[in-house]
């Protein structure tokens, strides 16, 4: 991309995309995470990073679209992480002291890494998708990179996550 694509947003521009868009995001990063203080929060650091690159910033479609994907993106990172917090409270809640630390970072660690061991096992085509997928990609997007149909991307994740599921014994 050249210097020339890059957007420059100023204060002025940067208020009026704040007081157009905060509410709606906040909406739709609620709709993910059902908790309201958390949806703020979230689009708050959308804002942020925004703002910190506003001299800088390269987007390839429209504001509206980047500021949504953000909120999006941080949304399911957000869950993930909830996800391998909750694994892991049973077995931290039952040990003491230094140990549940360790413990607690041992096993997200670990967790992640047997699935990504996991994945590793799935054929090119069903890996390739996953791993779209991880990065937050829809259907639609990974079926055109692919060249396939969405109901053959459809089908393909499906039997990655039964094939996965056997393989951890989930």
């Amino acid at each position: 991309m050249k210097d020339s694509d890059k957007i420059r947003i100023s204060d002025s521009n940067f208020k009026i995309v704040f007081e157009t868009n905060f509410a709606r995001l906040v909406k739709y990063a609620n709709s993910f995470l059902n908790d309201s203080n958390l949806s703020e929060d979230l689009v708050q650091e959308v804002f942020l990073r925004l703002w910190e690159m506003r001299n800088d910033l390269r987007i390839h479609n429209s504001l509206k679209e980047y500021l949504f994907r953000s909120v999006r993106n941080k949304c399911i990172n957000t869950i993930r992480n909830q996800k391998l917090v909750d694994i892991n409270q049973n077995e931290y809640s039952q040990k003491s002291g230094e140990e549940q630390i360790f413990t607690f970072q041992n096993n997200s660690d670990e967790n992640i890494q047997l699935l990504y061991r996991a994945i590793e096992h799935l054929t090119p085509k069903r890996k390739q998708i996953l791993h779209y997928g991880l990065f937050g990609m829809k259907n639609q997007e990974i079926a055109d990179i692919m060249g396939v149909s969405v109901n053959t991307l459809k089908t393909q994740k499906s039997h990655a996550y039964r094939k996965l599921r056997t393989m951890l014994e989930v």
